[in-house]
């Protein structure tokens, strides 16, 4: 069934919650229960060490489970009838342009939304997946890179052909949220009161803060957007929804629709939450790291709450508030008293869009060069960003 925006009610988006994916789950359950759960760890590190798959890339592994992961890579990998490979080179090419941007909207407003979302939040923080430990701040890292990485792989030429470094990490993505909801659900999980571990509903709303949350950010950073460049955008997410194994019931075409989605899910899962103020002190935590200027501290927060005001006004809950994040003007003038002499000249006397403006270039360039020198010195898994695109972006390795 196509997308209808005006059939997506409270009642059926509850409905979706009940629903997860069922090629994902089906393979694991059958690892499982196969006997090979003690082997779990060496799939999944096969799976990352991997770039490709093909007939030998299991043959190490016992036949059986060699058998059951290549028919979920030949299922899995198959684009659907309506995919237009034009319109993702449109989506790639915004992406080369605003890659920049695109990383610090991904740090400052698409996964603070996910974690306005209280009960898809609790999924993270039960697992630990993006959180500090005892002060470390790898693990967390590690885990924010697989999200920036997914994009990069999506979003670069050729990223959605087959055997794409895009399809192959959607792939692997897809197999491990399956395996997180099989261990999770077997330590006790409420679904009766959460909902499945990352369900339909949960998978939905975080593929809208890839798509129309990150073409908002960058209308408010006046990039220069034409609707057939937003739409293909929206076209490239769609595509990568459907090779998630999202039902296409919640995959919008165009950002106008999106921007709805995005807004009916809020107002049915957005509220305060421990686990979503936890996730997204993380989440600073984590750019504090990756740019260790104390001048920069409050710029997160403040971006954080000027990216989500328009979600904010549409759904009706302040989404800041949610996630723990202070009130805009406290933080805005905390930054025009610590910036108005240093990079971005007088600012007492300007608005929010132009201070916005200003400290947003500046600070999505530090935090994107912190990001690529912290996982690529020393670490064993690099964060990997194409030649041409680097070029783009004039990043020095």
């Amino acid at each position: 069934m196509a997308f209808d925006l005006s059939c997506l009610d409270t009642d059926s988006l509850e409905g979706f919650r009940s629903h997860t994916d069922p090629l994902a789950d089906n393979t694991v359950r059958e690892i499982i229960d196969s006997g090979y759960e003690a082997q779990i760890n060496q799939i999944f590190a096969l799976l990352v060490q991997n770039d490709s798959f093909d007939a030998h890339t299991f043959c190490d592994l016992d036949g059986d489970l060699a058998d059951t992961l290549t028919r979920y890579f030949e299922k899995s990998s198959v684009l659907p009838e309506w995919a237009d490979m034009q319109q993702v080179l449109i989506g790639e090419e915004l992406f080369a342009t605003y890659g920049p941007e695109v990383f610090m909207l991904l740090n400052v407003s698409s996964l603070p939304m996910c974690y306005t979302c209280a009960n898809g939040a609790q999924v993270l923080f039960d697992t630990g997946r993006l959180l500090t430990h005892n002060g470390d701040v790898d693990p967390l890292a590690r885990r924010l890179m697989e999200t920036a990485q997914m994009v990069v792989n999506v979003l670069s030429p050729g990223g959605l052909l087959p055997d794409g470094k895009g399809l192959v990490t959607i792939q692997k993505v897809r197999l491990i949220h399956a395996a997180i909801r099989y261990f999770i659900k077997r330590r006790g999980w409420d679904a009766e009161t959460l909902g499945e571990p990352i369900n339909q509903e949960d998978l939905a709303g975080t593929l809208m803060s890839f798509g129309p949350v990150i073409l908002s950010g960058l209308k408010h950073l006046n990039a220069d957007l034409t609707p057939i460049q937003c739409n293909a955008y929206m076209h490239t997410w769609k595509v990568v929804g459907y090779l998630m194994g999202i039902d296409e019931q919640l995959l919008p075409d165009t950002y106008e629709q999106g921007f709805g989605l995005a807004t009916k899910i809020l107002e049915h899962q957005a509220c305060e939450s421990e686990a979503g103020k936890a996730l997204n002190n993380a989440c600073t935590l984590f750019m504090h790291e990756m740019i260790p200027m104390k001048l920069f501290d409050d710029v997160p927060a403040y971006l954080t709450e000027y990216f989500l005001a328009d979600f904010s006004k549409a759904s009706g809950i302040d989404l800041g508030e949610c996630i723990g994040v202070k009130n805009e003007i406290d933080l805005r003038d905390k930054l025009v008293l610590r910036l108005t002499q240093f990079i971005v000249g007088h600012l007492s006397n300007v608005a929010n869009i132009e201070v916005v403006q200003r400290i947003s270039a500046p600070f999505n360039r530090l935090l994107l060069e912190g990001i690529i020198k912290y996982y690529n010195k020393g670490k064993k898994v690099h964060f990997f960003i194409p030649p041409s695109l680097k070029k783009n972006w004039k990043l020095e390795d």
